[in-house]
């Protein structure tokens, strides 16, 4: 029988080119296939970006196309009333209304309280006059400015507390449609 050589060291043999090679090419394909996967997930990144601006956009324009349903409709047509009472309460002629409270106010007149409804078209006047005489001419002398159609005395009555005795009154004052 022969006998059995075994050699259990390295081998001297040259480098191995072969498998270097190898290597070299399995690294590069990897490079270039993350490089591929890279490039795609932007592309997917860009493709998602765009999608979602786009449904943003379409909800955006469905809920304006949308009529308004249940509390929806009711918060909406509150907000459309408010603003219709500040547009109503800015087009009224508030110069030319104080303008003509105030000029025809003299020194036996104090004005106290003015207070407008809007809806009415009113603005109730509280002073104090001096005399009966002064408060029946302040009432005359608003009577004749062009923003009021009527004036009218409410009420008045006589401060007995006072050692002057002055009038304490209320008007109701009712504007003109196109005073301005």
């Amino acid at each position: 029988m022969r006998a059995l050589r075994l050699d259990y060291q390295r081998s001297t043999r040259p480098f191995p080119w072969l498998g270097l090679g190898m290597l070299a090419s399995a690294l590069l394909a990897l490079a270039l296939t993350g490089g591929y996967y890279h490039e795609l997930s932007q592309r997917i990144e860009l493709w998602e970006t765009r999608v979602d601006h786009d449904e943003r956009l379409s909800s955006h324009r469905a809920r304006a196309l949308r009529p308004a349903s249940g509390q929806a409709a009711r918060e909406q047509a509150l907000e459309v009333q408010h603003a219709n009472q500040v547009l109503r309460q800015l087009s009224l002629p508030w110069d030319t209304l104080f303008r003509a409270v105030e000029s025809s106010t003299g020194k036996n007149i104090a004005l106290l309280s003015m207070e407008p409804d809007l809806r009415k078209g009113t603005v109730t006047i509280s002073g104090e006059a001096k005399n009966f005489p002064a408060m029946l001419d302040y009432i005359k002398q608003l009577g004749t400015r062009d923003v009021f159609a009527s004036v009218h005395l409410q009420n008045h009555q006589v401060q007995q507390a006072d050692p002057e005795k002055p009038i304490r009154f209320s008007l109701l004052a009712v504007w003109k449609a196109g005073a301005s």
